[in-house]
């Protein structure tokens, strides 16, 4: 009996000092308050981040990457593609990946006169041709990735537009990524 009572005591103690909470009640409360446009825009960025997350964990589960280096590999890419395709091309490219500005925010900053970028930009014309290979290069050595990974996670981005992605878009990505292919 007096077991019984300790238990029930014990058990009254814990419900009413834990925090009421209710997580993700509150998350479809306060998306109901928001008008309609916004709540539109909400569960886009959310459908958005969970596509582009397929990417992010397909790269990092077949190369055993952390997410900020699978972030950042895959920005550098894109940043890289960016470089090389008019703005057309580059528009349907990354409408075909979700997440983009996010994927190109997490590429790491590089010193304008250090690694290999920095001593191309200093040679000239073949410099400037060769400075958006060496960037990615330099994106992926101080992220910690093996420039050797560079194919492999193009081959991803390749799989995952084959699936989802529009026509050409493949195409689009091997021609912005010639200089590291």
């Amino acid at each position: 009996m007096k077991l019984a009572l300790s238990l029930a005591i014990l058990f009254s103690a814990f419900i009413f000092s834990a925090p009421a909470s209710a997580g993700w009640l509150d998350n479809v409360t306060e998306i109901t308050k928001k008008p309609a446009a916004e709540q539109a825009k909400t569960i886009d960025q959310s459908q958005a981040t969970e596509q582009s997350s397929v990417l992010v964990a397909s790269v990092m589960s077949q190369l055993g990457l952390t997410q900020p280096q699978a972030e950042g590999g895959l920005g550098s890419l894109l940043s890289l593609a960016q470089s090389n395709l008019g703005a057309n091309d580059f528009s349907q490219l990354s409408d075909s990946i979700p997440n983009t500005d996010g994927l190109l925010a997490a590429v790491p900053a590089l010193a304008s006169d250090s690694g290999m970028s920095g001593l191309l930009s200093k040679t000239g014309d073949l410099g400037t041709a060769l400075q958006g290979s060496a960037m990615v290069y330099d994106a992926f050595d101080k992220l910690g990735i093996s420039k050797e990974y560079i194919t492999p996670m193009v081959n991803i981005a390749k799989n995952y537009l084959q699936q989802s992605g529009g026509d050409g878009t493949v195409d689009l990505l091997i021609k912005g990524l010639g200089s590291v292919l």
